[in-house]
């Protein structure tokens, strides 16, 4: 149940830092914050994304929807990424990429809602097993 917990923590942190990367990204468009910013951010919120994955992955094995919608998630912030390094050159791909920000949001969306859907079927079926009686009944 410690291990489910610890993939839940960590997929909803994958959220937050996201949140806070749409803002970094914004923030270096509209007011001309440092680009830097967005970009160092966004890279500890892509190894926060691994070792959710990576936490899914040992949780709940690699044909769980979870470890699936984790992976989809690192394919599109490396779509993400690559697409930032064009923003730099062509308006479109501005576009491009803060749509794509929306797509992502909505996969991690899912990977929150699994991990948190999995974290508490897990306390369920620890505490179903806590106080279910044993089948060594003295005769």
């Amino acid at each position: 149940m410690q291990h489910t917990r610890q993939t839940r923590i960590t997929a909803n942190l994958v959220g937050l830092m996201l949140f806070v990367q749409v803002i970094l990204g914004g923030s270096s468009f509209v007011l001309g914050l440092d680009v830097r910013y967005h970009l160092v951010w966004g890279t500890l919120t892509f190894i926060v994304l691994i070792v959710a994955t990576i936490l899914a992955r040992r949780d709940f094995g690699l044909n769980s929807t979870l470890f699936k919608v984790a992976l989809a998630s690192i394919v599109d912030f490396v779509i993400q990424g690559i697409l930032g390094l064009f923003s730099f050159q062509s308006s479109v791909a501005i576009v491009v990429h803060l749509t794509n920000a929306f797509l992502l949001a909505v996969i991690v969306t899912y990977l929150i809602s699994f991990a948190d859907s999995a974290d508490k079927a897990s306390a369920t079926i620890a505490l179903q097993t806590k106080t279910a009686p044993s089948g060594n009944m003295p005769s």
